[in-house]
């Protein structure tokens, strides 16, 4: 029997993109959780975000954060030593990317050299934030404290300029469009994270003998669907999916958000 891994991106996806409710998908973490697949969030949120969202939903498997700037899970989970893994709130994190402080360096830097009008997510006040993701204030507080990455907004229409977008290359850090924000972080991403937590599953579980699924609605989601056997797109609220993903193998839902999700996951769970 074929082990299983399910990566899942959060919001839009497994979270209604304006509520960020997960009713809609709660028949098929039952299922899952029954089967002892592992849910993985594989999402640009912050740990503390995914731990609040993981304690709602009743599962506690390893994830990712900040757009695959870490692993995170449990102590033991793994056996691994890992020189980069640094503990955090009674977790153990495999640094991929970078870390705060280096990201928030660069940023002001990056943004002063090339006179960018652009706003990070720390120059923000909470209210900000609210008002633009929808949070409440808990929430709000909690995304503002990131450890590995920085969401921005552009304060006009303008686009990046090349010369900012070439500096970012030669400094050795990456910009995502998410569905809110850009973010800037170290190099990484989710599809490097994906694979190294596919590895270490591997190790843990002893066997090569895995089935992978993906599934996610955005451009940032586009490493992980590709590192994974199973990816799926889901649908937007717009009734449209995102464009510029194509995978050979990609599968598109016709429900949005977690319903689209649940429909994802009882697909693949009739097939198996």
């Amino acid at each position: 029997m074929k082990k299983i891994l399910l990566f899942t991106d959060l919001d839009g996806t497994l979270l209604d993109a304006n509520n960020y409710s997960f009713s809609a998908a709660q028949d098929a973490i039952h299922a899952l959780a029954g089967l002892k697949i592992p849910i993985i969030p594989c999402t640009s949120k912050t740990h503390l975000e995914v731990i609040s969202t993981q304690e709602c939903m009743g599962i506690s498997d390893p994830f990712i954060v900040e757009n695959g700037s870490a692993i995170f899970f449990k102590k033991n989970y793994f056996d691994t030593n890992d020189s980069k893994i640094i503990e955090m709130d009674n977790y153990k994190a495999l640094v991929l990317g970078s870390l705060y402080k280096d990201v928030l360096d660069f940023f002001g830097n990056w943004k002063s050299q090339y006179n960018l009008s652009v706003t990070g997510l720390h120059e923000m006040s909470i209210q900000k934030i609210m008002a633009l993701t929808g949070l409440n204030y808990h929430e709000a507080e909690i995304a503002q404290k990131r450890f590995f990455s920085e969401p921005f907004t552009l304060n006009d229409d303008d686009n990046l300029p090349d010369n900012a977008l070439n500096d970012l290359i030669v400094n050795k850090f990456r910009l995502l469009i998410g569905n809110r924000f850009y973010h800037l972080l170290g190099n990484s991403d989710k599809g490097i994270a994906v694979k190294k937590l596919i590895d270490l599953f591997k190790d843990k579980w002893k066997t090569n003998n895995l089935i992978t699924i993906g599934i996610g609605d955005s451009m940032n989601d586009l490493e992980m669907l590709k590192s994974v056997d199973k990816p799926v797109l889901v649908k937007k609220p717009g009734g449209s999916h995102q464009e510029g993903i194509e995978l050979e193998n990609l599968l598109y839902t016709n429900e949005i958000g977690p319903a689209g999700w649940q429909e994802a996951v009882f697909n693949f769970l009739d097939k198996v």
